[in-house]
């Protein structure tokens, strides 16, 4: 019953869900891999965006803001991705 406390809807019965073992995906080294792959791709798309903002971009005070802000939020993300591997 959804009202018992030791009701759970992921145990055994006709609800049961197959477990999944995640411990060869959820491993340090290869999510580092994985984010070090992620950071190449971004970068290589990182500096074609910074290109063509310049280039197309009229040096404009918005454009100088917002690729302040692309570069600022994407270190803060990768910084925080990074620590997550090691420290979570």
């Amino acid at each position: 019953m959804p009202n018992d406390i030791s009701y759970s809807p992921f145990g055994a019965g006709a609800l049961s869900f197959p477990t999944v073992s995640l411990a060869l995906i959820i491993n340090p080294a290869i999510l580092t891999i994985v984010l070090f792959l992620f950071l190449v791709v971004y970068f290589i798309i990182t500096v074609v965006l910074m290109y063509h903002w310049s280039a197309y971009g009229m040096r404009s005070a918005g454009i100088l803001v917002g690729e302040t802000l692309f570069i600022l939020v994407s270190l803060v993300l990768f910084m925080v991705a990074s620590l997550s591997i090691y420290y979570f």
